[in-house]
């Protein structure tokens, strides 16, 4: 199965979830139901933009702060090869992390470094004051 046609086939079990039809969708999302059903048949890219994947989640019934909204901008991503639209939200609000993800990449940290440098960030910086 290709990215497009995981993240339509998510979309898809989304909605018929929370009972809601595919016309009542594509309304919401302002998308043409043909192409509304192309995106759930995986036929059809998600959209890069990020007002657009969010009325799109919305329309389908992704609620806000969830696991399942995490897991349908990452799907999108990777279905666009794009980086998640909360994600370059977040990079976008603070000038330090763009700088913070740099340094991380010019280091090139191992995956047990990045794993102990979001355990720091997770404690508030406790982890590394024990160090």
């Amino acid at each position: 199965m290709n990215d497009c046609a995981t993240f339509g086939g998510f979309v898809k079990t989304v909605r018929l979830a929370n009972g809601i039809t595919a016309r009542e969708a594509s309304q919401c999302a302002e998308m043409l139901p043909s192409n509304f059903s192309k995106l759930e048949h995986g036929v059809l890219n998600p959209p890069k933009d990020a007002i657009k994947q969010k009325k799109l989640a919305n329309a389908v019934g992704v609620k806000l702060g969830t696991a399942t909204e995490i897991e349908f901008f990452d799907l999108a991503a990777k279905a666009t090869n794009s980086v998640p639209v909360d994600i370059a939200e977040i990079i976008s609000d603070d000038d330090a992390v763009p700088l913070l993800l740099r340094t991380i990449g010019n280091k090139r940290l191992s995956k047990d470094d990045i794993k102990r440098l979001i355990e720091i960030v997770r404690s508030g910086g406790n982890a590394a004051r024990k160090s």
